[in-house]
């Protein structure tokens, strides 16, 4: 048998990469001069996030980050519970000097954000002086400014910054005082006024890849072309040469603007376009006539997604399916599913394939499904829908027919979400829906689904058990409290969501019996409520009788409830001591106090 120090360098390298940092080092490391050479050659990729528990985070701080900081490339930082900005301060609080700290940040090529507060993004860009990568998500919760100026100021001032990344919950305006970035070659960009688009893109003259999603402005409630500066787009591709790649998303933003705009870049290799309106972006002529005037174009896709059409807006399927029936459009076969069920309730999906989308909504019943494909390959047919990762089923009380879902292969799909839009989904009928669910899914792409999600309140009676008997490998649930009385245990799911904001009464010990009966394997627990009286009812038992459970989180209604962070805290060692449970489990709160995570 070949012991692992006989192993040749290459092949201890490769194995490496599957190691966690933590375990490489903590396990590994100054166990002889070769080993630490070889761990010393490693680059390392470090995620001190919400993923990591508080226990391993310390573990971290104490074991990890001062022997690795030559070596980590890629950090990851969050501010949910603190985290970030801790790591920023210059005290004693975590176990590792400052100045390794900052030395760490000043050697990483990639950074990514989560969630940071304004002063802990100010200060994290003080001193990365060697980023080629930043990735920063801010949410809706996040308490820092939606005046994104500064930020952009401080990122386009960055020489070695070449993929920006930048998920914000409000869109910035483009003011004179940002520099020009020569470093930039890709950005995206999850909100971007389009007045201010084109001013963007002058100062990345040489971008390459772009991924952007357009809005009107605030003050801009209709699509007032007349009063839109056209200007500011004359000769925008001489200034951007090297733009290629462009996934463009606009909402209620009209076609005359996005087609002046995509007329000044006949560079593009690959574009791909999506919008939440019909407007003129599904006609197919005028699409036909853009692309001819994209020479270097190779790859397209296009998807239209308007869920809830105008009562007084025409839909005449016909005529759009028309537009995308000449010989052009075979290189780009077209989707149609159009849903009536009301003449307040329709919805069109259209698209090119193979589909780019990952996450798609849909019905069981009552889509009128056409396309301009007119012979099959069965290998061709095999991607269509590869980057399909979920599918959200829709059920309404009067679908227009029973017409099903076609059949199609679904070969990378892991999450499945059901929504019934009834009166009283009580009494609906529930046993041909199953059946006829089998009849579009195999019994082998069935058994691939690792997610399911529940968000509805309520769902007829005995759906759930009976649609997890379809489902033998869920590993992850979302699921409402009113649904919890399951008919079988689930072994497999380790992942478990229960939202407790129900319309119907319900009793905690009831909820605990329940999980304890129908999850043995839980490892990771989430409840939303709105009721702080349940949180220390739900944790006592869960903390005392699960003994799998690594991670317990608690997410209350910001708007109506918060937690008593001392009193909690008192509470909490207290029953720690009392019960014999280890100094690893430990809790962390948001800056809310409405969100509670406790981790081992």
């Amino acid at each position: 048998m070949t012991k692992f120090e006989h192993l040749p360098n290459e092949l201890v390298l490769d194995i490496f990469t599957y190691l966690d940092s933590y375990d490489l080092f903590v396990s590994l490391f100054n166990l002889n001069i070769r080993l630490n050479t070889l761990i010393y050659a490693q680059p390392l990729s470090i995620n001190l996030g919400n993923s990591l528990s508080k226990y391993l985070l310390d573990r971290y701080y104490q074991s990890v980050l001062s022997p690795a900081r030559n070596q980590i490339h890629t950090l990851k930082l969050s501010d949910t519970y603190g985290r970030m900005s801790n790591f920023l301060k210059n005290d004693n609080q975590i176990q590792i000097d400052f100045e390794t700290r900052k030395f760490i940040l000043s050697q990483v090529k990639s950074l990514i954000l989560c969630n940071p507060k304004t002063t802990s993004l100010n200060r994290v860009l003080k001193y990365v002086s060697n980023i080629e990568h930043i990735c920063i998500s801010i949410g809706q919760q996040t308490q820092s400014t939606s005046n994104y100026q500064e930020l952009f100021k401080s990122l386009f001032k960055m020489k070695s910054l070449k993929r920006l990344c930048l998920d914000l919950y409000d869109a910035l305006i483009i003011d004179d005082d940002i520099d020009v970035s020569i470093s930039l070659t890709d950005m995206t960009l999850s909100t971007c006024y389009i007045e201010d688009l084109a001013q963007l893109l002058r100062r990345m003259p040489n971008i390459r890849k772009l991924h952007i999603t357009c809005y009107n402005r605030r003050d801009s409630l209709t699509n007032d072309d007349d009063n839109f500066d056209y200007s500011l787009i004359d000769g925008l591709g001489d200034c951007i040469p090297l733009l290629t790649d462009l996934k463009l998303k606009v909402m209620f933003i009209s076609f005359e603007k996005v087609e002046i705009f995509l007329q000044q870049l006949s560079q593009l290799i690959k574009l791909t376009f999506s919008s939440i309106t019909l407007e003129n972006y599904s006609n197919g002529l005028i699409w036909e006539r853009i692309i001819n005037n994209l020479p270097n174009l190779e790859k397209f896709s296009l998807f239209i997604d308007e869920t809830y059409i105008f009562e007084d807006t025409l839909v005449d399927l016909n005529e759009i399916i028309q537009s995308f029936n000449s010989v052009f459009w075979n290189r780009w076969p077209i989707v149609f599913e159009y849903y009536v069920e009301a003449i307040d309730k329709k919805h069109l999906i259209l698209y090119t394939l193979p589909i780019q989308e990952d996450n798609l909504r849909t019905y069981l019943y009552g889509s009128e499904i056409r396309n301009n494909i007119d012979e099959y390959n069965q290998n061709i047919e095999k991607l269509y829908y590869k980057k399909l990762n979920q599918l959200n089923f829709i059920f309404h009380a009067n679908p227009s027919s029973r017409n099903l879902l076609p059949t199609r292969i679904y070969s990378n799909l892991e999450t499945l979400t059901f929504s019934f839009e009834l009166i009283n989904p009580i009494s609906y009928e529930i046993d041909p829906i199953l059946i006829d669910f089998q009849q579009i899914f195999s019994t082998s792409m069935l058994s691939k689904i690792e997610r399911l999600n529940l968000y509805d309140r309520v769902y007829p009676t005995n759906f759930v058990s009976k649609l997890l008997n379809l489902l033998p490998n869920i590993v992850a649930l979302y699921i409402p409290v009113s649904s919890l009385d399951l008919s079988i245990t689930l072994p497999h799911v380790t992942t478990l969501t229960i939202d407790l904001n129900s319309t119907t009464a319900y009793y905690a010990t009831d909820i605990l019996r329940q999980i304890a009966t129908h999850f043995p394997s839980i490892h990771l627990l989430y409840f939303e409520s709105t009721y702080v009286q349940d949180v220390y009812i739900l944790l006592s038992y869960c903390l005392r009788k699960f003994s799998d459970l690594l991670y317990l989180n608690v997410k209350l209604d910001e708007t109506s409830s918060h937690i008593d962070r001392q009193t909690f805290i008192l509470w909490f060692n207290d029953y720690k001591q009392l019960n014999g449970l280890s100094d690893d489990v430990q809790v962390e709160f948001n800056d809310h106090n409405n969100i509670l995570d406790i981790s081992w």
